[in-house]
């Protein structure tokens, strides 16, 4: 093939799965009754397949990089998992306008805010706001589920979650646990531990109304 004959790169940012604007109805957007969870940056989409795969659950995955919503979407089709869907966009900017409020049984959310200076703090994902979002959304006795390979970061969540009164620890032990307790593995956590790295994982209750 020549020059002139190589095809254009792909514009993901056009063909990635997306939704329109004004109100989401999360019950509506994977077909069936059962429990919905929220896979907030999935990436290249172990967690989001895996999880599909064991079929407990209706799995919406939402993931910021256009190619990777794509690629995802097109496998989880592939692959007949109609118990998921993967979206493209900003989770802060869908789930704040989503409903209904309590639909939601789990939330996952992956190695979110992998920046260091203090000028990216407004691009951070996990926030007071954003754990108001998740509050409304996950019904009570629901869980949030939030990963890091940054020390700094999971001591922030956690200081976040304490003060939050919307989430408590599971148990008595407080929200940090030490393996991954859902079996499906992001492709970030897995790399992780195959090169010996530690992750830190935080796990919070929903309580209240």
């Amino acid at each position: 093939m020549t020059a002139a004959e190589t095809p254009p790169p792909i514009r993901y940012e056009a063909i990635a799965p997306s939704l329109p604007d004004g109100p989401i109805d999360l019950t509506t957007l994977v077909p069936g009754d059962g429990p919905i969870e929220l896979d907030v940056g999935f990436g290249r989409g172990r967690s989001l397949i895996d999880r599909a795969r064991q079929r407990v659950s209706r799995v919406i995955g939402i993931e910021i990089k256009a190619k990777w919503s794509f690629k995802v979407e097109e496998r989880r089709a592939r692959e007949e998992l109609h118990n998921a869907r993967a979206i493209r966009g900003d989770a802060r900017e869908l789930l704040g306008r989503a409903g209904p409020d309590g639909c939601v049984r789990r939330a996952f959310v992956h190695f979110p805010d992998p920046w260091w200076k203090k000028r990216h703090a407004k691009r951070m994902v996990v926030s007071e706001s954003f754990l108001d979002t998740l509050a409304r959304l996950i019904g009570p006795g629901g869980e949030l589920y939030v990963q890091t390979d940054v020390e700094e970061r999971a001591a922030e969540y956690e200081a976040l979650l304490t003060d939050h009164p919307g989430f408590a620890p599971p148990g008595g032990d407080g929200f940090r646990v030490a393996t991954n307790p859902f079996d499906a593995l992001s492709n970030r956590e897995a790399r992780a531990a195959e090169d010996g790295l530690p992750v830190y994982r935080l796990l919070a209750r929903r309580v209240g109304h």
